[in-house]
C-alpha cells in the first residue's frame, strides 16, 4: 500500500513521511527529490530554466512512476501535485491519500524557516507572505479535500498519523 501525504508547502510532508515511513517499515519518497535526481537539476533550477508547466509534467512523470513500485512507500508530494494532470485522482487509485491541514500563519512560518528555496513563494515580500498563502491555498483546498484522509499538523504526534491510517 502507498500513503500519499498531500498539502501545502510548509504542512511538513516531508518531516512527517519519513517519521512515518520509518514507523511503519515503508520505503519513504519525497517526489520533489526524485524529480531533481531524474533531472541533475534543484526544483528552482527546472521552475527557473524551464517555467512552472513543465515542472508540473515532470512533476505527474515522477507521481505515475510510483505505481510500479512493489514495496509500500510513503509518497510525500509537491503542495502542487494534487492541482494538476488529475493527480489527485490518480493517488486516491494508487492507495491512501492524507491531506496535512495548516493555518496560513504556520505554514508562513515554517516556509521562512526552512532551509530550502521556495519558487512559487520567493517573490512575495515577508509582510505579505501570510496573505499570499492564505489565497493561493483556498484556491487549491478543493484539490486536497479530495483526499481520503484529512488532519491538522498543529500539535500532531506520529501516533496520532499511525492511529488515523489503521
Amino acid at each position: 500500500m502507498h500513503i500519499f501525504l498531500i498539502g501545502y508547502m510548509g504542512c511538513g510532508k516531508s518531516y512527517w513521511g519519513r517519521l512515518l515511513a520509518d514507523s511503519l517499515n515503508y520505503d519513504f519518497i519525497d517526489l520533489d527529490e526524485l524529480i531533481e535526481q531524474r533531472e541533475g537539476l534543484s526544483i528552482p533550477e527546472i521552475f527557473e530554466a524551464f517555467g512552472e508547466s513543465s515542472f508540473r509534467v515532470r512533476e505527474q512523470a515522477a507521481l505515475d512512476s510510483v505505481k510500479n513500485l512493489k514495496q509500500s512507500a510513503v509518497i510525500s508530494t509537491g503542495g502542487g501535485v494534487p492541482c494538476f494532470h488529475n493527480n489527485m485522482g490518480k493517488m486516491n487509485v494508487m492507495g491512501k491519500t492524507l491531506f496535512l491541514e495548516a493555518s496560513p500563519l504556520i505554514l508562513k512560518q515554517n516556509i521562512l524557516k526552512s532551509n530550502g528555496e521556495r519558487p512559487i513563494v520567493k517573490a512575495i515580500p515577508e509582510n505579505e507572505l501570510e496573505a499570499y498563502i492564505a489565497n493561493h491555498l483556498s484556491e487549491r483546498l478543493p484539490f486536497y479535500q479530495q483526499a481520503q484522509l484529512s488532519v491538522n499538523v498543529n500539535g500532531l504526534k506520529l501516533e496520532d498519523l499511525r492511529q488515523l491510517l489503521e
